[in-house]
């Protein structure tokens, strides 16, 4: 029901930040604080920081992305790859 292959976790994902958008009424800021709060209470993304990773998950969202789910950057405490912008 609840795996952690990142087909799954994208999933999951998509569907929290979806989420947040209706239950804020589309207002991006306050949808940015509703899904890391989402994050915060499924412990399946304990070891992400929750704002690194909202602001990946809508970058990555808007602009057709892949989202890299092994980017260290989105640990709690990670450093950016050392060619990343």
């Amino acid at each position: 029901m609840f795996r952690t292959d990142p087909k799954s976790f994208a999933q999951t994902l998509g569907a929290m930040e979806k989420e947040s958008r209706e239950a804020c009424n589309f207002d991006q800021t306050a949808a940015k604080e509703v899904f890391q709060e989402y994050l915060r209470r499924d412990i399946r993304f304990a070891p992400f920081d929750p704002g690194r990773l909202v602001d990946r998950v809508t970058e990555a969202r808007s602009c057709g992305r892949t989202l890299d789910l092994d980017d260290p950057y989105l640990r709690v405490g990670g450093e950016k790859r050392p060619l990343d912008w």
